[in-house]
């Protein structure tokens, strides 16, 4: 592993002095920034690409495509030498730039995020009045993308609506409730109550976080959700609920966990996310002690999601 940093900060460096090379040489009356360079790769090697490219600075463009693991990098303003030695350095293409037309500006639909058959994630009105044609019968929750965390194309997130509508299918007929710790946009919690929970609590420490979550569930016209400003590392929960979500750093889950542990009632379900890869072991030992067994951890990229039961 070392090895292979070590290559990797190797090959950032070659690139980078090559792009300063091709900037001192290039030719006077030339124009900087008349090219785009763009390549396709996976969201799992997201790091190595943000590393390798990091001489371009805020050149650098980086969107993860709905629904898939694609990842799509783009570099903007570039030279024509630095965009000759992107495509021979790392292939992909690239184009002259040119002034989009207001049509080019408007951002496209895109397709919803599909939640087990039972649930789809859009981000605009416009994508929620397309899929509501497209397959009216499956439910549509609809989350701006806006300063809160939470709109369903983060692993963490994404991972934890999947492992919430397993759960919800095995809860099928029996009435139960939810905590959604850390709720951000309130996704999470809004999926809840939409996949059957019969009410949900949910906080967050950062107060505009609650305010946008508030909004989110009013835009979806969704009741049974009660929305708190809660800091979990002094929060002493006041029940315990049959469903907990907390999709955190790996530091707070392991500081929160005896609080977090006391919310779960006896045989109840646990999903924990924001947990890095090399986290994962010591995540799962915190509750461990308190009792629950890790059923499943799901890994995407570098984030680790994993479903507990007492």
């Amino acid at each position: 592993m070392k090895i292979a940093r070590s290559r990797r900060r190797k090959e950032a460096g070659t690139s980078r002095r090559r792009a300063r090379k091709s900037e001192r040489g290039s030719k006077p009356g030339k124009k900087p920034g008349a090219f785009v360079w763009r390549k396709l790769t996976t969201v799992k090697w997201e790091d190595v690409w943000q590393e390798r490219l990091a001489w371009l600075g805020q050149r650098l463009v980086m969107v993860t495509l709905a629904g898939s693991r694609a990842l799509r990098l783009e570099a903007h303003q570039l030279t024509q030498e630095e965009a000759d030695l992107l495509r021979r350095e790392f292939g992909g293409g690239t184009r002259v730039a040119r002034p989009l037309t207001m049509r080019e500006l408007e951002p496209r639909p895109r397709p919803p995020l599909r939640i087990r058959g039972r649930l789809r994630i859009v981000s605009t009105e416009k994508e929620r009045a397309l899929a509501a044609q497209r397959e009216p019968g499956i439910p549509l929750l609809l989350i701006p993308a806006t300063i809160a965390f939470g709109t369903g194309e983060h692993a963490t997130t994404a991972t934890c609506l999947r492992l919430l509508a397993d759960v919800a299918k095995d809860l099928r007929g029996v009435e139960w409730d939810a905590l959604d710790i850390g709720t951000g946009s309130g996704i999470l919690a809004l999926a809840a109550r939409i996949l059957g929970a019969r009410k949900v609590d949910a906080g967050d420490f950062d107060s505009i976080a609650v305010r946008v979550a508030k909004e989110n569930a009013a835009a979806n016209g969704i009741r049974g959700v009660r929305f708190k400003r809660s800091d979990v590392l002094k929060w002493n929960p006041p029940r315990r609920w049959p469903v907990v979500m907390a999709n955190v750093f790996s530091n707070t889950l392991i500081e929160a966990a005896p609080r977090i542990a006391r919310a779960v009632e006896k045989g109840g379900r646990l999903i924990l996310s924001g947990i890095l890869r090399e986290q994962a072991p010591e995540v799962a030992a915190a509750f461990n002690r308190r009792g629950f067994a890790v059923e499943r951890a799901v890994r995407r990229g570098k984030w680790v999601t994993l479903l507990a039961r007492t």
